[in-house]
């Protein structure tokens, strides 16, 4: 926790929860679409993040995470390749993950409020 509360979830938090609220809908929507029955399904998300780059101590540490790592437990008859080809799938077509993992321009300007 950097100052504040911690009473809610942070910005990165929000991300990451984004992240996996569009992974688990596209697999629950993809799933169903192949005929693929999901019993349980559970995504787990972490971020590795150096507070060098957040706190501008270091110029050379990015000020996001370094990577993001998801665990996605599925209970399911399914086999293990039809599991696999439908998590390929929903990444491929997942606009948060397109997001995250490729460089999206971001404008930020200024408008002074009177």
């Amino acid at each position: 926790m950097l100052l504040g509360s911690n009473r809610g979830p942070n910005a990165v938090e929000l991300l990451l929860a984004g992240l996996t609220a569009c992974l688990s809908v596209g697999i629950s929507y993809n799933a169903a679409a192949r005929g693929i029955t999901i019993e349980t399904m559970t995504l787990d998300v972490t971020g590795d993040i150096d507070l060098q780059g957040f706190l501008g101590i270091s110029e050379s540490v990015r000020p996001g995470c370094q990577e993001i790592h998801i665990a996605c437990r599925i209970k399911s008859p399914a086999s293990d390749q039809e599991i696999a080809d439908l998590l390929d799938h929903v990444q491929q077509t997942s606009p948060v993950t397109d997001m995250v993992r490729y460089p999206t321009p971001v404008q930020v300007r200024f408008i002074r409020d009177s």
